[in-house]
């Protein structure tokens, strides 16, 4: 399914879930979140084909409804899984993918305590009761932004710093699999630092959009903490978030740079030793 057409679909499929949850006598309220409630800084859509369908059921007191069966009953589904958060997902045969947590309506007030992403209410609502959502909802399109609530930028990069020491003591030990795992918290510091040196939006997902956010070199430098050995990508995260902590003039823990420079340079001459040594 091309771009164009798989937007029309998932345009399709949200004018009717929205219209279900309207319909339904069990939900009191209802909302969509997620990039599709959102705009760019330029006033563009920051959704795109490829954005989920993502959504809130508030359900009266006594009532139960089944997430997948709701929407089992609106779209052929494809897959359907319980998320690690525990929120139900179904995939459609045209590969789009729908969110749909169900709450009482006792927990609507969590509403408030959101962290505010920049969605637009009247994009969001769906249903109210009494003008209560409404009212949530403006509070808390009117809190911090979400960028406001990051922590400083040494904060932030003496946290990379040490997942970064993480991800590399396992790389050295040979866990290749886990150092990669590791190097995400990695990345997603460097990305922060990233957006803030260069005036870049702060979204949830450090990681979106990135491309099109970030100058080309530092994409490309990014981009060098994901391939060839953990340890090589561990040295790639170690340049750029040195470049990083001196351009937005922090402190660089100087003496914990240096001695993790040390460690890896000499972790990789000893595997150069290694691949080059004749067999016997």
């Amino acid at each position: 399914m091309n771009p164009a057409a798989r937007l029309m679909a998932a345009d399709t499929l949200d004018t009717r879930i929205r219209a279900a949850l309207l319909a339904d006598d069990r939900v009191a309220y209802a909302l969509a979140y997620g990039s599709r409630t959102q705009t760019r800084a330029d006033g563009s859509p920051a959704s795109d084909a490829w954005s989920d369908l993502e959504y809130y059921a508030f359900v009266r007191s006594g009532q139960t409804l089944d997430a997948s069966g709701f929407l089992r009953a609106l779209t052929p589904v494809a897959l359907e899984v319980v998320n690690p958060f525990g929120t139900p997902n179904i995939v459609t045969p045209d590969l789009l993918r729908v969110e749909l947590h169900v709450e009482a309506e006792s927990a609507l007030d969590q509403v408030r305590g959101w962290p505010n992403g920049g969605g637009h209410p009247a994009q969001m609502w769906i249903k109210d009761q009494g003008g209560r959502l409404a009212a949530l909802l403006e509070a808390w399109a009117s809190g911090p932004p979400f960028a406001s609530t990051l922590p400083g930028s040494q904060t932030e990069y003496d946290n990379t710093l040490n997942w970064l020491l993480f991800a590399s003591a396992v790389a050295l030990r040979g866990e290749e699999l886990r150092a990669w795992e590791l190097l995400n918290w990695v990345r997603g510091g460097l990305l922060r630092l990233a957006r803030t040196l260069h005036g870049a939006p702060q979204p949830q997902a450090p990681a979106r959009n990135a491309e099109r956010d970030l100058p080309p070199e530092v994409v490309a430098a990014l981009s060098r903490t994901t391939s060839g050995t953990a340890a090589e990508a561990c040295h790639a995260a170690l340049k750029l978030a040195r470049h990083l902590a001196t351009n937005l003039s922090l402190d660089l823990r100087s003496g914990v740079l240096a001695a993790l420079q040390a460690q890896l340079t000499q972790a990789q001459l000893t595997a150069n030793e290694s691949a080059t040594r004749p067999s016997r």
